[in-house]
């Protein structure tokens, strides 16, 4: 899983792993602790490795990422897998590709949030904003470097 440590990564991490999924997650080293706590079972420092090289064959690649991440991703998928993505991606039109986008719909929301309650996912909230810096907000998530979720609020 690329982004492992990101907002919507560090979700898809403890998911995977509450069903049983043996979770490869590529981040920056300052991110590896806060990766395999929520439980992933190998970390991949993309700044210094190429994930590619690194790693067994797995299932599946689910790409936070994109861009030219996609053609490397599908090196390392089994006879079978699939490569699944967030963003564009170099990898379109080979037929393990899906692009998905968000649609959640009310029983997935209830879902998430009995996991929630249940304490079997962790919301990792890297920074609290106030709404007036919602430019700021899009400024670092943009950056590459919030680990987990930024909120924002209505309030200073």
């Amino acid at each position: 899983m690329h982004a492992a440590a990101s907002g919507v990564g560090h979700f898809a991490v403890q998911f995977a792993e509450c069903r049983g999924a043996h979770v490869i997650g590529t981040a920056r080293a300052g991110n590896h602790r806060f990766v395999r706590s929520i439980g992933a079972a190998v970390v991949v420092d993309y700044t210094t490795t190429d994930f590619a090289e690194a790693i067994d064959r797995v299932d599946v690649v689910l790409d936070l990422v994109g861009g030219e991440y996609g053609r490397r991703s599908l090196r390392v998928l089994r006879d079978g897998g699939r490569y699944i993505t967030v963003q564009e991606s170099d990898a379109r039109g080979d037929p393990r590709y899906r692009m998905v986008t968000g649609k959640p719909s009310p029983a997935m929301l209830t879902e998430v949030g009995s996991a929630v309650a249940r304490g079997q996912v962790r919301v990792h909230v890297d920074r609290v904003l106030p709404m007036n810096e919602v430019r700021e907000s899009h400024r670092l998530s943009e950056s590459g470097r919030v680990r987990g979720k930024l909120v924002l609020t209505p309030w200073s």
